[in-house]
């Protein structure tokens, strides 16, 4: 079948790869659409992963069901269906505790496993959520993304939001503005250096937007506060800069929640966190209730998707890659279809 296939670093071919097997529990799956994350964009600028090489990448993917294993129930030929990539054990004391993200012995679909940049792909059926019919699956390919987000508020929030700062402007950002909006934030700031993404995030909530490019984005959000600071910080970028800007932009007592992949070192200032007593947190992907809830929310329309998606053929995922390492320009999420 034809694949998008990872041969290591800046190095992603389009060509033939073996069909799937279906396994006891599994559901084959035809992928309709697979979202390029921004995890699978830092392994391929280098960044280190226990995934094999070569591989088929691809978590965030969406399609119909075409067969399934024999002890397998529930799906019919031709079920649309989104895929929750992460295999829990189920028997580790996170999983046992409810704490199944942070599993001690996960594996990622896409990842440690073949994933959803190829026409094809066998996974577990307990993977795999029943979509409504008011989602397309180009939509739902986003939803992987949303529950990452929705992870991170519903972990991390308590109390009344008031203001916000996000600091990074594509998918995950957006994402968490529209959830600040959501969570009742009355000011909601975006730091991001591309006019395009800045323009986006205001157009779907943002009540004020810095270009980092042209200003001290540390700076200027003060200002809205009076320099007293946010409530929540939203990392998106996964910068140095930015993760220490995150600290800076917090009231005290203030959250920070970093969503943002990156291995860059990132000094932090202790003696400013410790008597201002701020809340660092990281998050990591999503529980099923989660994914559940970013399903709903795309359904009602209360997170809007459509404007974030620039649709490509599979066969050009090299070049989508290339492009998003090196100059996005106005792509924010890029789609690639089998």
């Amino acid at each position: 079948m034809k694949s998008l296939i990872s041969m290591g670093p800046h190095h992603v071919e389009f060509g033939d790869w073996q069909e799937p097997r279906i396994l006891p529990g599994q559901v084959l799956i035809e992928v309709a659409a697979c979202g390029i994350c921004g995890t699978d964009l830092h392994v391929y600028k280098g960044m280190p992963a226990t995934w094999p090489v070569p591989g088929i990448r691809g978590h965030e993917f969406a399609g119909n069901v075409i067969a399934w294993a024999d002890d397998v129930e529930g799906f019919q030929d031709g079920d649309r269906v989104v895929v929750q990539p992460l295999v829990y054990c189920g028997g580790c004391r996170f999983c046992r505790s409810g704490q199944s993200n942070l599993c001690a012995n996960m594996v990622l679909i896409g990842g440690e496993q073949p994933g959803g940049f190829a026409e094809r792909v066998a996974v577990p059926g307990s993977s795999l959520f029943k979509l409504p019919q008011n989602l397309s699956l180009k939509q739902a390919a986003l939803i992987e993304t949303l529950a990452t987000s929705v992870h991170a508020f519903e972990q991390n929030l308590s109390g009344i939001l008031r203001s916000a700062a996000v600091l990074g402007a594509g998918a995950q950002g957006i994402f968490a503005v529209q959830l600040a909006r959501l969570a009742g934030a009355k000011l909601i700031a975006v730091s991001e250096t591309l006019p395009h993404r800045l323009a986006m995030a205001q157009k779907l909530g943002a009540t004020h937007v810095v270009n980092a490019g042209c200003e001290d984005a540390v700076e200027a959000i003060l200002a809205l506060t009076d320099g007293e600071g946010v409530d929540l910080v939203i990392e998106a970028a996964g910068k140095a800069v930015t993760r220490q800007g995150a600290t800076q932009l917090l009231r005290p007592g203030g959250t920070a929640i970093f969503l943002a992949l990156g291995a860059e070192p990132s000094p932090i200032d202790f003696m400013s966190l410790v008597p201002r007593e701020l809340h660092l947190r990281g998050t990591q992907c999503y529980t099923d209730a989660n994914f559940a809830l970013a399903i709903e929310l795309l359904a009602n329309r209360e997170i809007i998707v459509d404007p974030l998606i620039t649709e490509m053929p599979l066969e050009a995922g090299a070049a989508a890659f290339e492009i998003l390492a090196t100059n996005p320009g106005e792509m924010i999420k890029v789609i690639l279809e089998p």
